[in-house]
């Protein structure tokens, strides 16, 4: 027996792949059917293995996201990843050995030209997880961060042994010996490169996102003004314009509505005063198993095995689901912060709270209460407007109102139903319009159209503005009112200051912790009845 044959057992015993990659590097790839046969065995052997340890960190990742999952969840989760790695890590497998069969120059005998390129292939499967991780809309806590980084250098170790295999059995028929690099032990190259890979696909994106939570110094002018911002989605400047009590009260202002995809995103944006791509509030979508009984509401925007290819297979079905992650401050945040009592009830990606100067009513207590009723969804948000203004006198308030949208869009009516309630909506905003100017109160109205609804957007105040308003400028205007500069980041302009106002470069991030809470059933089941999600 010759010194390769015994080296070549030698290496069997340590672990290496079976004889079977050994005769397929001896056959012709274009006239033998056993050389496809192996290449495929080979190829299944490989990708089973590197499928195995890719869909862990996957699924450990998206568990710390979506806890709790079920057994089954959990498990049907983790088959679909390693499902699609079979896939993807089969066709990298037999591309990497058709190169190498194809042009037999290519496995120098050195260990560098080998490492690079076991450690080249290894680094393009932990990419995809890199790519996919970052891309969710937070930051990973600690516990997920470590499990997930471990989870994923145990991949790239392990991906790397296995396509190392591969270069081994095909070095050792090309060059008749046992190359440099397989006489010597790989665990410290291996490690050290493990480390590497990950410090550079991980840790530069994470510090980024931890230098820009940095507060921005911000100048205020001190103002007494009380400034109320009544926000009603769905009206219109033709639906206010029909109503001779508004008109007398306000100076409505008809104007183009701020572009988005869903109603949350638009309204996000007029009242950060920024655009989607900086508040980060847009429509979103989960995916529930067949047989699950949670939605997994956390998942990545590069998403594509269950959002794209599980669907497909009937694996998942996707459904919609109301943004609970932002990105920036709503105006009123951003005075709170800094000294200015402020209330706001009923907004969009908001959550009940009380601290320092803000008063927050978030949706979720009154859409449940209202059980589906859209005009007890206005009465409830106004109710608790007023109370909250009574109760702490605050320099800004402002009051999202949904029902004319709902009405007049997302629910199926007969025309007289819907006329009845839309007049009752309108009687709501004329009262608590009056309630406010009794109360000293100077109040902007901005209405956008729902999805889909004709008319145009519209600003009204008693406030007597420089130029014609904008939806944009709703932003800039309250923070001049109160005393702010504005950001660098708006597109609109304030209403009541010299065009040339000197600008701070941003707000940056949300000051309150960015972070995805799992949405309510009860909530859900009530924006399903009215509408918003179908």
């Amino acid at each position: 027996m010759s010194e390769v044959d015994d080296l070549r057992r030698e290496l069997r015993n340590r672990g290496y792949l079976s004889h079977g990659i050994e005769r397929w590097f001896a056959l012709d790839p274009w006239s033998s059917r056993a050389f496809w046969l192996e290449l495929v065995l080979v190829a299944l052997k490989a990708g089973t293995l590197i499928a195995a340890f890719g869909a862990l960190p996957m699924t450990a990742v998206m568990i710390f996201r979506n806890a709790p999952l079920s057994a089954f969840e959990t498990l049907a989760l983790f088959l679909t990843y390693a499902a699609a790695w079979l896939l993807f890590s089969f066709l990298l497998v037999i591309f990497i050995a058709l190169v190498l069969k194809l042009r037999p120059a290519l496995p120098i005998d050195t260990p560098r030209a080998l490492l690079a390129i076991s450690f080249g292939a290894s680094a393009l499967l932990v990419l995809p997880v890199a790519i996919w991780w970052y891309r969710f809309d937070t930051a990973p806590e600690t516990a997920e961060l470590l499990v997930g980084i471990a989870l994923t250098a145990i991949f790239f170790l392990v991906a790397t042994i296995v396509v190392s295999a591969a270069l081994l059995s095909f070095s050792i028929y090309e060059l008749q010996r046992v190359p440099a690099i397989h006489q010597k032990p790989r665990t410290i190259p291996m490690a050290v490169a493990a480390v590497a890979l990950i410090a550079l696909l991980f840790v530069p994106a994470y510090a980024v996102r931890e230098r820009s939570s940095i507060e921005p110094m911000v100048v205020t002018t001190p103002t007494t003004v009380r400034v109320a911002l009544i926000a009603v989605d769905g009206l219109t400047s033709e639906i206010l314009q029909s109503r001779p009590d508004l008109v007398q009260a306000l100076r409505p202002t008809a104007t183009q509505a701020i572009g988005g995809e869903s109603t949350t995103e638009r309204w996000a944006s007029l009242g950060t005063g920024v655009p989607t791509s900086a508040h980060g509030v847009r429509a979103i979508e989960g995916v529930r198993f067949r047989g699950g009984r949670h939605i997994l509401q956390r998942v990545s925007r590069s998403e594509i095995v269950l959002m794209r290819a599980a669907p497909l297979v009937r694996i998942v079905r996707r459904e919609p689901l109301p943004p609970t992650v932002r990105k920036r401050d709503y105006v009123w945040e951003i005075a709170a912060a800094r000294g200015i009592p402020s209330l706001a009830v009923n907004w969009w990606t908001t959550a009940d709270e009380r601290e320092g100067a803000l008063t927050s009513i978030g949706q979720e207590s009154i859409f449940g209460a209202a059980k589906g009723d859209p005009l007890r969804v206005d009465a409830l948000a106004t109710s608790r407007f007023l109370t909250e203004l009574d109760r702490r006198w605050p320099r800004f308030a402002t009051v999202y109102l949904p029902a004319l949208d709902v009405i007049l869009n997302r629910v199926q009516n007969d025309q007289a139903t819907q006329l009845a309630q839309s007049i009752r909506a309108l009687d709501n905003l004329t009262s608590l319009i009056a309630q406010l100017r009794g109360r000293g109160y100077h109040v902007i109205v901005a209405g956008l159209p729902g999805d889909h609804q004709l008319g145009q957007a519209v600003v009204a105040s008693n406030i007597r503005f420089n130029t014609p308003p904008r939806a944009w400028d709703v932003a800039p205007t309250l923070l001049t009112l109160l005393g702010f500069p504005l950001s660098s980041e708006m597109p609109g302009r304030s209403l009541i200051a010299p065009p040339q106002e000197p600008r701070i470069a941003s707000y940056g991030p949300r000051k309150a912790a960015i972070t995805a809470q799992n949405v309510n059933d009860e909530y859900y089941k009530n924006l399903k009845s009215l509408g918003y999600i179908r």
